[in-house]
């Protein structure tokens, strides 16, 4: 029997059209999605009766929170029938433009938490699956879980395990991580962890081989013990769960290659500090999160920023950059948080100098609109930040 050749007297065009799937054409960009967090952060009551005027921003949704159900290391036993007019107000927000919403955890220990203690921690799953109620109530996409500790830090070592190895305490702090989420998950099989960060904050040992130099560099460094705890969080994770590392560290990026530096950080170099057995999973249910701070590029820090040193013009072309390539080397969420501003009081129940700056909406919908359409930024930042810095330095 003969075999059949190809003719290559077809054209071109139509020997890719026969490759390519048909459906192609009709393939859109992955959707992206930003939440907004900051000193405004509302109340659940707030958000239910003004849920029509917010969603009038440039949102997917938001982060907000509770009153007095919200950290993570509160040892006191929490009452459903406490909680319970909360749930019912949580109930009653009709989302429909804001699709993915968030309800804060915070991290500060002052109720002297103690991870080798198993009748405070039998307290604090409880709590969490109570939390994980509130969340369900909402119809939350999940928790935003802040690890930065306001008050006593519950990620140092020694601290009050001077007589515990460091292993021993990363082995208990990762069980608790581990407790933690299965608590989430209660009634949210399929939650969302939007933290603030996680392994992406530990660049300083991710490329360290000897694993004895890299423990001394941690202990040198910020909350020690917060990977343990990620890698609990991981190894809890249901096969629906989502571990979104938020890469807080974006509030500071001048660049488009510090964005796309850190998703690398995030998605590759982070994994030599997951366990081998482990990495699979964190591959399928770990994502890069970027995050914006519009103080930052706004000019409206009380500390000195080189976008101080730039015109409200560029300013806003600083911001509209950093949205686009937040949005461009995201796996799926961006954070939006700010300071001196509010988002969702009317004009004229706001301070003056909190007023929302002129032109920030704008900037972030073009931004948003030029990424979802596939078109460049159309623009370098550079010369306008490193002319920035030059004025910058002329005035120290």
């Amino acid at each position: 029997m003969s075999k059949r050749t190809f003719s290559l007297n077809l054209p071109l065009l139509t020997i890719f059209c026969l490759l390519v799937p048909v459906n192609v054409s009709a393939q859109q960009r992955p959707r992206k999605k930003i939440v907004e967090y900051g000193w405004d952060v509302p109340y659940q009551e707030f958000v239910r009766d003004n849920i029509r005027e917010m969603e009038k921003r440039p949102f997917d949704g938001i982060i907000f929170r509770t009153r007095g159900f919200d950290h993570i290391f509160d040892t006191r036993p929490w009452k459903k029938e406490k909680l319970q007019p909360q749930l019912d107000t949580l109930t009653q927000i009709k989302w429909k433009k804001f699709t993915d919403n968030f309800l804060t955890l915070y991290a500060a220990s002052k109720w002297n938490m103690d991870w080798f203690n198993d009748e405070l921690w039998n307290v604090i799953v409880e709590n969490m699956k109570l939390f994980s109620l509130a969340v369900r109530s909402g119809n939350c996409a999940g928790v935003c879980f802040d690890p930065e500790p306001y008050g006593t830090d519950p990620w140092v070592y020694p601290g009050s395990y001077k007589n515990k190895s460091f292993d021993q305490v990363c082995e208990q702090v990762r069980r608790r991580g581990r407790q933690f989420i299965i608590a989430l998950q209660e009634h949210m099989p399929e939650i969302k962890v939007l933290s603030f960060f996680q392994l992406g904050l530990f660049s300083h040992i991710v490329d360290e081989p000897n694993p004895k130099i890299r423990q001394e560099k941690l202990l040198k460094k910020w909350m020690p013990l917060l990977p343990a705890f990620c890698i609990g969080m991981l190894e809890g994770a249901a096969p629906g769960t989502i571990l979104i590392d938020g890469n807080e560290s974006a509030y500071y990026y001048e660049s488009h290659h510090n964005y796309y530096q850190a998703y690398h950080l995030i998605r590759q170099r982070a994994k030599a500090l997951v366990p081998e057995d482990l990495r699979k999973k964190y591959n399928s249910q770990v994502q890069v999160g970027m995050a914006l701070y519009i103080d930052q590029t706004l000019g409206k820090r009380t500390v000195q920023t080189i976008s101080q040193f730039m015109t409200p013009e560029q300013q806003l072309k600083f911001f509209e950059h950093n949205v686009y390539y937040a949005l461009t080397t995201s796996d799926e969420y961006v954070w939006c948080y700010s300071e001196r501003m509010n988002w969702w009081l009317p004009v004229e129940k706001v301070k003056k100098e909190r007023i929302l700056p002129p032109g920030v909406e704008q900037a972030l919908l073009s931004a948003r609109q030029k990424y979802e359409q596939g078109k460049p930024l159309g623009y370098d930042i550079k010369n306008i930040t490193e002319a920035a810095r030059q004025n910058q330095q002329k005035k120290k």
